[in-house]
């Protein structure tokens, strides 16, 4: 046990070569039997990490952001907010029309929903934003 106890310790160190408190308390057993076999180059890894660590307006999990790293998956990282410009370009894209209501409605009602739910995998990007009124039922 202590054998691969401290392999996984090493591998972690290797991929991961700067220490932040965030990556305390991860499954990094569970991390390392899933991606003990792939490439990785740690300086890119900790370029990413890195920008993701300061960007404190969209990324909410900081945490996530090491398992995002090696998986790809964004929904790691917390990221559910849509921005005012994809807001704004479904709201345009939909002729300023509700998609729940079908009713026309000023930008001040102007909400966003993910099409394909964040929940199920949908992404948060201006693809999957839609624009909804908040006077809709």
């Amino acid at each position: 046990m202590w054998a691969y106890f401290q392999k996984v310790i090493e591998w972690v160190k290797t991929l991961f070569t700067f220490y932040r408190s965030e990556m305390k308390g991860l499954n990094w057993g569970y991390l390392f039997e899933t991606y003990k076999n792939s490439s990785y180059n740690p300086s890119e890894l900790e370029k990413v990490i890195k920008k993701l660590m300061e960007d404190d307006d969209d990324v909410t999990k900081k945490a996530g952001i090491y398992t995002y790293v090696l998986s790809g998956d964004p929904r790691h990282l917390g990221i559910r907010a849509f921005t005012p410009s994809q807001k704004r370009t479904a709201y345009e894209k939909q002729n300023h029309v509700c998609s729940d209501c079908k009713k026309a409605f000023d930008i001040k009602q102007l909400e966003a929903h993910h099409d394909n739910p964040w929940s199920k995998g949908g992404e948060t990007v201006t693809e999957n934003c839609i624009a909804l009124s908040r006077l809709s039922p």
